[in-house]
């Protein structure tokens, strides 16, 4: 019995029509692939719902998985598809998290205006709260007595060293999210102990002191005051999910994620989610408590035929599951008819926001806010709801437990038909997380410089969605080496399509390869969303592109070829904010600046011609150098601030070759030198390279990172080649010099006093002999530099 018991209920499947029967999408209703069908009657239109972020703190690079892969598929639905796609995401700005962070940071805020001094009366506080906080969160560090601030981090090894050391707490386990939370927490009491030493604190430095000791102080402020707070005072606490809102948002068009076509708040359905759950209860799945508080019914909820826990069955008796799902500032009650059964309406402590409701002032349980919202929004059924997949259970399951108890007419009902979860991104086994503050933060890694917007969508989409991706250097190079050969099939599609000497047809190898491609694509995207496959597709076509003969390629099938990886990459979301429908080839930053082109471009074709002539049998002439001159005419003297330093380029360029024509002994050798310096001096100083092909014009391009990190190589190869040959050149000069002693003077020295007629030591200075043990020792030193003075002869000999 217990086997059935965990096993998915039968999911329905939808009817209807569909323009792309092909499609499937892994459903975590039924946890396989299964047919894409909308339920509008046209096919057309898809609704979906997305799980939003919870906003106290910063999104990380986590938050980015998710929210770039979904962007990723909302993408695919609407620009490859071609689906009208609603998308309602929500923005959770009330929850326990948000109640205690944002009840903390005013009460920290309230208590520096009244103690902005630090005094003995602060660092006894602080104080209790050290103690406090290694009771709660370290329970193996010595508590009697507890070791001195000076001490902590010394007793923390010895208590969690093995934690420290990467390895799991428990012996033959591996180290994961209970290892990274204690790490943290130490992490956080370490960062106190720096600044509790009173003795080294001053006025001047309080915004370092409470910054240091304010995640070990946050706690006991709040137990001591945190009741204090009105529960109709919301500001306090969308003071904080305010701006972390805005943050987000900042964050994720950062990485060029589509906003939601609605954007629903928490906050702003307090009395929509009471109604919600009042209709829940009225269907008699709910009921309330003593006091205040609302449960589902779960027990109820299955005997009228329904099925609780759809996603996960196998996780609906998981304590610690769902204890994270009722929050940290859920009472435990007696009244609660079982176990399982979790709040969707609690009532508001002291200290917590409220809203009236028909069992008095309280506040919606995390799950319901999705349910009523959705709702809402979206009414009964639904195509799609999404998030990451930590919140399948428990709360995507009680989601639709809700939701389907709330529109529940006497029949099971399916509220959503295709539940989509996107996959973890972890670090060092263990998923990023607010929580366990292992994470980098979007903006940081932005910043930074260690990601581009571009460089983790690529990432994510050579990962697939619904896998857990972990960042390694070999992920890293994957991404960065697929990015590296789009960018230049690019830049040679480009010049094909333009370059008026290739064949005008179409040639069919390429064009053949194409068609290809475009059937591949819709194999791999009809196979539920598979990017990692469609990203191979692209590559492969790139890949017949560079090995297509230069005899055999059109310019009209490097144009076709061209535009359609322009239009998969902008689907992909790869391309900014350009739109699919562009005529352009390329994405973003293959472009060098506008104000360059006027001038960069003629001094690029004016140096391939130079640079041509110069390379050939014949070599370069002063006719042919007048000539070129000539063609280009004169630099416009009337160029924009913007231009300007360009069209100064320009005019040295051909001053040089001028100079170079009317006094130089070696016309090919100083032209190649000239076109040298200002391929890899001047251009590449202000973000430009050239790269040069046989026979071909240059490539013009922006320095990209990748370019610029070859380059360093390089200069670092050659540095090191040189530091070795002149560190042998020193050897062997060393060597040499020492080898000029002859090997009959070397030991005749205050040392000794008596020496053979080779020049050997027998007596030391006192006149006692020389020990045989020693003697041995310098006979060997002796027969070395002889040789080494018979090899400096012979050179000087040679010399």
């Amino acid at each position: 019995m217990a086997s059935v018991a965990r096993q998915q209920p039968p999911w329905s499947a939808p009817t209807g029509t569909t323009p792309h029967p092909k499609l499937q999408v892994y459903n975590s209703l039924t946890r396989s692939k299964v047919p894409f069908v909308p339920h509008d009657p046209n096919g057309r239109r898809v609704t979906w719902y997305a799980c939003g972020p919870t906003v106290y703190d910063d999104a990380h690079l986590g938050h980015a998985r998710n929210y770039v892969s979904t962007d990723i598929l909302r993408r695919i639905l609407r620009d490859y598809f071609k689906f009208d796609v609603e998308f309602v995401m929500n923005i959770t700005d009330i929850d326990d998290k948000i109640i205690l962070r944002g009840r903390q940071q005013h009460l920290l805020e309230e208590y520096i205006k009244l103690h902005s001094h630090i005094d003995g009366e602060v660092l006894g506080m602080v104080e209790t709260a050290y103690q406090r906080y290694i009771h709660k969160n370290l329970p193996l560090i010595e508590q009697d007595p507890l070791p001195l601030p000076k001490d902590f981090q010394a007793a923390a090894r010895k208590a969690y060293g093995k934690v420290l050391q990467g390895e799991a707490i428990e012996s033959g386990a591996k180290a994961g999210d209970k290892e990274a939370k204690i790490k943290m927490h130490i992490n956080t009491v370490t960062t106190a102990t720096q600044v509790m030493d009173g003795s080294q604190m001053t006025d001047s430095d309080p915004k370092c002191f409470y910054t240091a000791v304010q995640d070990i102080l946050y706690p006991l402020l709040d137990e001591q005051e945190g009741s204090k707070i009105r529960g109709d005072d919301h500001a306090i606490f969308t003071k904080l999910t305010k701006k972390f809102e805005e943050r987000f948002f900042s964050d994720v068009r950062a990485l060029n994620v589509m906003d939601p076509d609605e954007l629903t708040r928490v906050t702003e359905y307090g009395q929509e989610i009471a109604m919600f759950v009042n209709k829940i209860v009225e269907n008699r799945f709910g009921y309330s408590t003593s006091d205040g508080s609302v449960y589902f019914d779960i027990d109820t909820f299955e005997k009228a035929g329904n099925s609780y826990a759809r996603l996960e069955p196998w996780n609906r008796s998981n304590n610690e599951l769902q204890a994270d799902g009722e929050g940290a500032l859920s009472q435990k009650t007696s009244e609660k008819r079982s176990p399982a059964d979790f709040a969707i309406w609690k009532a508001s402590k002291p200290g917590e926001p409220s809203w009236p409701s028909t069992w008095g002032p309280g506040r919606p349980g995390w799950h319901i806010e999705c349910s009523a919202m959705a709702s809402a929004k979206l009414g009964k059924q639904m195509d799609i709801h999404s998030g990451g997949i930590d919140l399948a259970f428990p709360h995507h399951d009680n989601e639709l437990a809700q939701s389907e108890a709330y529109w529940s007419q006497g029949t099971e009902h399916q509220w959503v038909n295709y539940f989509l979860h996107m996959g973890h991104l972890s670090i060092a086994g263990s998923k990023m997380s607010k929580s366990l503050k292992n994470f980098t933060t979007i903006r940081t890694a932005l910043e930074r410089g260690d990601w581009t917007p571009r460089s983790l969508r690529i990432v994510f989409l050579l990962g697939g969605w619904r896998d857990g991706i972990e960042i390694t250097d070999d992920l890293v190079q994957a991404g960065s080496g697929w990015e590296d050969r789009v960018d230049n099939f690019f830049l040679n599609a480009k010049y094909a399509a333009a370059d008026q000497t290739l064949n005008n047809e179409k040639d069919s190898g390429l064009a053949l390869a194409l068609q290809s491609a475009e059937s591949e694509m819709y194999d791999a995207l009809c196979d539920s969303f598979n990017t990692a496959r469609a990203m191979a597709v692209i590559s492969r076509l790139v890949g017949d592109f560079n090995s297509a003969e230069r005899g055999t390629l059109s310019s009209q099938s490097a144009r076709d070829a061209g535009k359609w990886v322009t239009k998969m990459v902008t689907i992909f979301g790869l391309n900014g904010k350009a739109l699919e429908e562009s005529e352009d080839i390329g994405w973003e930053g293959i472009d060098i600046p506008s104000p360059a082109k006027p001038y960069v471009f003629p001094l690029a074709s004016m140096r391939d011609n130079l640079r041509e002539a110069a390379l050939s049998r014949e070599g370069i002439s002063k006719d042919l150098m007048n000539t070129v001159l000539q063609q280009y005419g004169e630099v416009d003297g009337s160029a924009d601030p913007s231009s300007a330093t360009y069209a100064n380029l320009v005019y040295k360029f051909k001053s040089d070759v001028k100079a170079i024509a009317s006094c130089s002994s070696n016309l090919s050798k100083d032209i190649l030198s000239l076109c040298d310096r200002v391929r890899d001096v001047d251009l590449w100083n202000l973000n430009i390279y050239l790269e040069d092909r046989e026979s071909r014009p240059a490539l013009v391009r922006p320095v990209t990172p990748h370019l610029a990190a070859a380059r360093q190589e390089r200069e670092d190869r050659a540095k090191q080649k040189e530091a070795e040959k002149a560190k042998l050149e020193q050897e062997a000069r060393e060597k040499a010099e020492k080898g000029k002693l002859s090997h009959r003077d070397m030991f005749r020295t205050k040392e000794f006093s008596a020496w053979d007629n080779d020049g050997l030591p027998t007596k030391m200075a006192n006149g006692d002999e020389v020990a045989k043990s020693r003697s041995k020792k310098l006979k060997k030193d002796w027969e070395r530099q002889k040789k080494a003075h018979e090899a400096w002869l012979a050179a000087s000999k040679m010399a």
